[in-house]
């Protein structure tokens, strides 16, 4: 199925990884849910990255297939067009091998941590 040239609603980020302090390079480049409201519907995609791939004043197209309720986004057909006409790029689009699993530590020593 495909959406074409069509205008959002909202926009939405949630971090799907563990969660790193800023110290130990915090959540820009972790996996996100990107969730995209048109037309009162939902579509979503998994990318890396916090940053916005679609302003409220573009346009967007893209291909999406349905699973059960879920409208998920084919991410590498997702076109954005800005409010001059001109095709953007934006997002990070690329991948991870290996995912984050582990919990960030406390900013101490082990000896205090374990008293």
């Amino acid at each position: 199925m495909k959406i074409e040239n069509a205008k959002i609603e909202d926009y939405q980020k949630y971090l799907k990884e563990k969660s790193r302090p800023p110290s130990r390079g915090g959540n820009t480049k972790s996996l996100h849910a990107h969730i995209l409201v048109i037309d009162g519907k939902q579509y979503s995609f998994l990318a890396l990255g916090s940053q916005q791939w679609v302003f409220k004043t573009d346009l967007v197209s893209f291909e999406y297939e349905l699973d059960g309720q879920y409208r998920n986004v084919d991410k590498e057909t997702l076109v954005t067009t800005d409010k001059s006409g001109n095709k953007v790029v934006r997002g990070n689009r690329g991948f991870k091998r290996q995912l984050r699993t582990a919990d960030a530590r406390m900013p101490v020593s082990r000896r205090e941590m374990n008293s």
